[in-house]
């Protein structure tokens, strides 16, 4: 299977070979020093996924985003910014400019991984066909479900357990996992009691599919296709 490939655009030289090394066992990874430099990467290296420090040499990361997000070309690729500047106006800016996740310098190299990871889902799931599990269908670009061809409201956050949990259908899904997938940047202050409580609301309101969600004592749950 093909490695989504990330372009790492980060002036310091330790930083980059630190995050090479820490991506590269599930990702391709080209790097470029500077802004002018990686804008020709985006265009002609296809990237799945961009990593830009907004302080660069050259042309720096502000730049660089704005110049990329203003390219119907190109500007479909996730960004994350990570940077040591991180007060509320250097997130606010690197958002404004079309930025789609912004992460401060220093890191958690976990994190990073996992946060690589839900954008690039996300991004693949923009343009993805419905999800059918027997009677249950799922569209993840507008987060809407029918069950048994009924459609059913959920919250946000319910969509996203139940999307966690149908799209790996058989397969024992940790509380741990669940989190990191469902709040990505807050996942740490999530307890195992709150999702617990998600999932009563998903049973109650799709009472023929309470059947479906299996508690995994002491682990998590389970979602099995009964069809």
């Amino acid at each position: 299977m093909k490695k989504p490939r990330i372009l790492i655009i980060e002036g310091n030289t330790d930083t980059r070979e630190f995050l090479e090394k820490i991506l590269d066992p599930e990702f391709e990874i080209i790097t470029a020093e500077n802004g002018v430099i990686g804008i020709d990467y985006v265009r002609n290296k296809n990237p799945d996924l961009i990593l830009l420090e907004a302080i660069l040499p050259v042309l720096n990361g502000y730049d660089t985003c704005s110049i990329i997000k203003k390219d119907h070309k190109i500007n479909k690729i996730p960004i994350i910014f990570l940077s040591a500047k991180n007060t509320s106006s250097d997130i606010s800016l690197c958002l404004s400019l079309g930025a789609d996740d912004y992460i401060s310098k220093p890191f958690d190299s976990h994190e990073l991984l996992v946060r690589i990871k839900n954008k690039l889902k996300k991004n693949t799931e923009k343009n993805s066909e419905p999800i059918s599990i027997g009677n249950l269908t799922l569209y993840l670009e507008n987060r809407s479900i029918f069950f048994k061809s009924e459609q059913i409201q959920l919250t946000r956050t319910e969509f996203e357990i139940l999307r966690c949990l149908a799209t790996q259908s058989g397969k024992i899904i940790s509380r741990s996992t669940i989190t990191q997938e469902v709040w990505i940047k807050d996942y740490k202050k999530i307890k195992n009691r709150t999702i617990d409580v998600h999932i009563r609301a998903i049973r109650r309101k799709i009472p023929l599919l309470a059947q479906n969600i299996c508690s995994i004592y002491g682990i998590g749950y389970k979602y099995e296709d009964l069809e």
